[in-house]
């Protein structure tokens, strides 16, 4: 079957990956890194797509498989954004404080490494940072995974029909877009 060749992302609780001959799997369930194989929780942008991002899953990226998400994050660190500057620095830009506990997060990173939070990052050995942050984003714990559906015909999944929780913090232009349907490859204004 090969790597799959493009994802859809919805509401994050899903992605459908599409093959070349038209079959395709969902991944449902689990955490969101699982869900689009993306073992560090990368965002979408322009670095996700230059390290082999096929699709989003609402703000995070979607990659072909396991691999390539590692990989991902190797050549995100290799950045001079990240190379540039001590370790606790590059996992304040990459885990940032306004989305994570980045204090916990060089502590676990220090905790499970030699490094130290002031070791410049172009003297550590990023494949054992990559593996660690893998670690700390829990990836690899059966606990965060879903399940993995065949699909015979992704061609025939390529549509969703918008549902909402119908309760009052759903947002006013979601509810708005209660019952629509919607194409997995053309999202509606502001995404899936």
């Amino acid at each position: 079957m090969g790597k799959p060749i493009k994802a859809y992302g919805g509401n994050g609780a899903a992605v459908i990956y599409e093959y070349a001959n038209k079959t395709g799997v969902i991944r449902c369930g689990g955490k969101i890194g699982w869900r689009s194989t993306n073992p560090g929780n990368i965002k979408v942008g322009s670095y996700a797509r230059e390290f082999g991002s096929i699709g989003n899953n609402g703000q995070f990226a979607i990659f072909p498989d396991f691999s390539t998400g590692r990989r991902a994050i190797y050549n995100i660190l290799r950045k001079p954004i990240y190379r540039n500057v001590t370790l606790g620095e590059a996992i304040n830009v990459y885990a940032p404080p306004k989305e994570n506990d980045t204090e916990e997060y060089i502590k676990f990173i220090t905790d499970y490494t030699p490094f130290d939070r002031t070791d410049p990052m172009v003297s550590i050995d990023n494949w054992l940072l990559v593996d660690v942050i893998i670690k700390k984003e829990g990836y690899l714990n059966t606990a965060n995974q879903g399940e993995v559906k065949f699909i015979p015909d992704v061609t025939k999944k390529n549509k969703y029909r918008w549902r909402t929780r119908k309760d009052i913090v759903v947002r006013k232009e979601h509810r708005g877009r209660e019952g629509e349907e919607f194409y997995w490859d053309n999202p509606p204004e502001g995404g899936h």
